[in-house]
């Protein structure tokens, strides 16, 4: 999603998962902001440009063309490494990075002082930009085991860090990591107190609002203490939803990337920094709408039920750290529609018993999906062995465990796809 930043701050654009269908939307989308904002300096890019399921090479090209058209008008341009961006022990931008690279140090950018910058960042870095100290923490790739004397001087900081010590002792390489970037994150706000950090990890233990996943130290995560710093101030996207708790702002993708991302709102923000005010500006490229109907559904009760999901979504938002001020209602063209119909039986053939013709046909796509009003109390019945369901990385478990014992001697090859997918 994006996020807009004025005046004398940043603009800044999330997690952008370009391919070619919606390439020319978000591409466009992002253009049309920039625009808005010829003044603005510095334009920063939040990771994952790409999808894991979905690399699609012509599409970050497209990408990188604009990285050059902010480039070539004098924009300086940070392009941070997400989750999704890795490709086996490097990032998938890294040739293009070496190009830019030649660019900037070509004689040409020397003889012109007035030429912006391409910067990769891909391990943690303090910045300083338009007098705000930033911390990036992007997604990377380290084997890095600082061993040093750290004796935090806040309370809650030195909670973390002696916690941390427990995760450096796990054998698991993502609690190690864990233990790594806690024990770094506490050591910068112990010496920066008033840091903006941007980051690209899980929280501990916490769900969120209108989170249904919980993460913990095995998924890569932040200890949750820090949200109840109140000095510091925390905003990622990588989650599927956009919210606001304590002191964490998160904002997910540009587009909604799968229909597991229905009934979510995306937005660009206005955020102003001195104040902390931030300004939430409705964002419609694919709205995914699953509903369950009690009559035949058409364009007056579907605009009802949008009107709905629109003020829950508001609602996330809610939290005494930081005000969200919404500026205007969202107005969805209803030819951009993705619609998915909760019914009781699955029958295309009687689709005029659920949906009216005008409206059916209005919509960019309709699909029926088996009613799942019940499917809590059905995932509650079923019987699980293990006691400590903390996070996702915990299900993988129950999945790997679930898989041997139905395949047996068959497992390996099952897992081999499993992993291909990141299941495991």
């Amino acid at each position: 999603m994006s996020f807009t930043l004025y005046a004398k701050f940043m603009l800044l654009i999330w997690d952008i998962h370009i391919n070619t269908r919606y390439q020319d939307k978000i591409l466009t989308e992002m253009r049309n902001i920039f625009s808005a904002y010829p003044e603005e300096k510095n334009i920063i890019f939040f990771w994952d440009y790409v999808y894991h399921f979905a690399y699609d090479r012509n599409a970050l090209l497209q990408a990188y063309k604009l990285f050059l058209e902010l480039f070539e008008q004098g924009k300086n341009v940070y392009i941070l490494s997400g989750n999704h961006d890795r490709l086996g022990n490097s990032f998938v931008f890294e040739e293009a990075q070496k190009a830019f690279d030649i660019i900037q140090n070509a004689e040409f950018i020397m003889q012109n002082k007035g030429s912006g910058k391409i910067k990769f960042i891909t391990k943690p870095i303090l910045e300083t930009i338009e007098e705000k100290e930033i911390l990036f923490m992007p997604f990377f790739l380290t084997n890095e085991k600082e061993k040093n004397n750290y004796n935090p001087k806040n309370e809650k900081l030195g909670s973390i860090s002696k916690f941390s010590t427990l995760l450096e002792k796990s054998n698991h390489k993502h609690e190690q990591f864990s233990w790594y970037i806690n024990k770094y994150l506490a050591e910068q706000v112990d010496k920066h107190p008033k840091l903006t950090i941007f980051h690209h990890y899980y929280i501990n233990g916490t769900t969120f609002p209108g989170q249904k996943s919980k993460f913990n130290y095995k998924d890569i995560a932040l200890n949750e203490q820090f949200l109840d710093i109140s000095t510091i101030k925390l905003i990622s996207g990588h989650l599927h939803q956009a919210f606001n708790y304590n002191n964490y702002l998160c904002l997910w993708s540009v587009w909604s990337t799968s229909s597991l991302e229905a009934n979510q709102n995306k937005y660009i923000f206005h955020y102003d920094t001195a104040s902390n005010k931030v300004t939430a500006i409705p964002l419609m490229i694919n709205p995914q709408i699953m509903i369950r109907p009690k009559t035949i559904l058409n364009e007056t009760t579907l605009l009802n039920e949008l009107q709905t999901i629109n003020e829950t979504n508001k609602k996330y938002f809610s939290s005494p750290m930081r005000d969200i001020t919404f500026k205007e209602d969202i107005q969805i063209n209803i030819k951009n529609i993705s619609l998915t119909l909760n019914v009781e039986h699955i029958d295309y053939d009687k689709m005029d018993e659920v949906i009216d013709e005008k409206l059916r046909n209005a919509c960019k796509d309709i699909r029926l999906k088996k009613d799942s009003e019940n499917m809590d109390s059905l995932l509650n019945s079923f019987k699980i062995e293990s006691d400590n369901l903390n996070g996702f990385s915990d299900w993988k478990n129950i999945l790997q465990e679930y898989m041997q014992k139905k395949f047996g001697n068959d497992y390996p090859k099952y897992e081999k796809v499993l992993k291909e997918l990141k299941l495991l």
